[in-house]
């Protein structure tokens, strides 16, 4: 009987786990354009349209400020990983390429995806580091 029981929990952790893991990209449905409106803190300018979508199971696509780009995004351990995203390669004024670099080097970084009402947030740890809306 104690050895069944441990079993069932074991299961149950199992199944917790796993669970957890799909929740990673729940924030992030397939084909959902959000527009970003927030990189560290700061706002994207309103001429500057940074964009960011699932446009398959594994594969983030969108524009960076000035160019597209897209890469792998993935759940490890229950937490999201991005790659090294590549994208296309054209110079833009300068409000548009500061809004890309600091993009590009701040998405790298995000490990958690969550909904806030309409704003999605993807996170480091617990600090919002991008805000999105549709």
């Amino acid at each position: 009987m104690r050895l069944a029981m441990i079993a069932l929990a074991a299961l149950s952790l199992t199944a917790c786990r796993e669970e957890s893991k799909a929740d990673a990209l729940a924030a992030l449905p397939v084909g959902t354009e959000w527009q970003v409106r927030e990189i560290a803190g700061q706002p994207v300018a309103a001429e500057v349209s940074v964009t960011l979508a699932r446009s398959d199971e594994s594969t983030i696509t969108g524009n960076s400020g000035c160019n597209r780009y897209n890469g792998r995004i993935e759940t490890r351990e229950g937490k999201l990983h991005i790659s090294a995203l590549a994208g296309t390669r054209m110079m833009c004024p300068p409000a548009q390429m500061e809004a890309e670099q600091a993009f590009h080097s701040t998405i790298g970084r995000v490990d958690q995806a969550r909904l806030n009402g309409a704003t999605l947030e993807l996170l480091t740890g617990e600090t919002v580091v991008i805000r999105a809306e549709k």
